[in-house]
C-alpha cells in the first residue's frame, strides 16, 4: 500500500493498493465511515467517477469531501498517474491483459 503524495485532504486517508487493478484509481477513506475508489482519469471539471467500497449505514460521503477529491483529481491528475504507475505492481496488470 502506498500513500498518495500528490495531495492531501484533511480527515481523509488516500492510498494506492500495491496489487490493484485497472482502471487507474486510488482509495479514499474517512475512518469508520466510508471508503471509495476514485477513478481519476475519468474525472472532469464537473464529474468525479467513484465506486463506493463500503460505508456506514448511517453516514454517507459528504459533498465537501467529494468536491475536494474532484478538484484534487483534476488538478493533480498527471502526478497521481505517475505515482500510480510506480506504486501499483505492474506485474499484476501484465497478467490480466
Amino acid at each position: 500500500m502506498g500513500r498518495v503524495d500528490a495531495f492531501s485532504i484533511a480527515g481523509l486517508d488516500l492510498w494506492f493498493s500495491s496489487s490493484d487493478h485497472l482502471p487507474p484509481h486510488f482509495h479514499a477513506r474517512r475512518a469508520g465511515e466510508w471508503e471509495i475508489r476514485v477513478f481519476f482519469l475519468l474525472c472532469t471539471d464537473r464529474h468525479l467517477e467513484v465506486s463506493v467500497k463500503w460505508r456506514d449505514r448511517n453516514r454517507s460521503i459528504g459533498r465537501k469531501h467529494l468536491e475536494a477529491l474532484r478538484e484534487a483529481a483534476v488538478q493533480f491528475r498527471e502526478e497521481i498517474m505517475e505515482e500510480w504507475e510506480v506504486k501499483v505492481d505492474s506485474r499484476e496488470l501484465d497478467d490480466e491483459g
